[in-house]
């Protein structure tokens, strides 16, 4: 399945030669996820994410891509609940031509959607999701809301 929306980004970059202490935004940018996975109960999914990020205001630039690792519960028939550990990476461009990018030790996100079915093996739902990327140079914080489509693939078991 894959997710297209709004979020809302801020970031942070410590101070290095070039600049003193940096926070960005809010910066209004575009995301988008894709995922692939499982679902081992009618309850419970596991698959792998990847999200992008990206936007810009008239004093920054700010771009972000991470790979996900991430589990679906769904606690109640169509919502579901969605926290996600994985490796991220950030980037931001300035209006003064300080740029700065990190590769991130981690990222975190935890989403709550609902879908709806719309045949047994398709389903829309609506998002909220926030991730947090900890990068070595770069933090950031993506809020986004968004709309999510999966496709389910029959198998022997169902």
């Amino acid at each position: 399945g894959g997710a297209i929306g709004y979020s809302r980004t801020r970031a942070w970059i410590p101070a290095n030669d070039s600049h003193g202490d940096l926070a960005l935004g809010p910066v209004h940018t575009y995301g988008l996820a894709f995922r692939v996975g499982d679902a081992f109960a009618e309850w419970f999914a596991v698959g792998f994410q990847v999200q992008i990020y990206s936007g810009k205001s008239d004093t920054a630039k700010i771009s972000a891509f991470d790979l996900l690792l991430d589990a679906t519960f769904y606690p109640w028939r169509g919502l579901g609940l969605r926290p996600s550990v994985g490796l991220g990476f950030g980037y931001a461009r300035g209006e003064h031509e300080w740029e700065m990018g990190g590769g991130g030790p981690g990222c975190l996100a935890v989403g709550v959607l609902y879908e709806f079915r719309v045949t047994r093996l398709f389903s829309i739902a609506p998002i909220v999701q926030a991730s947090w990327i900890a990068g070595e140079e770069f933090d950031s914080l993506f809020l986004f809301v968004g709309i999510e489509l999966a496709k389910w693939f029959g198998t022997a078991t169902g």
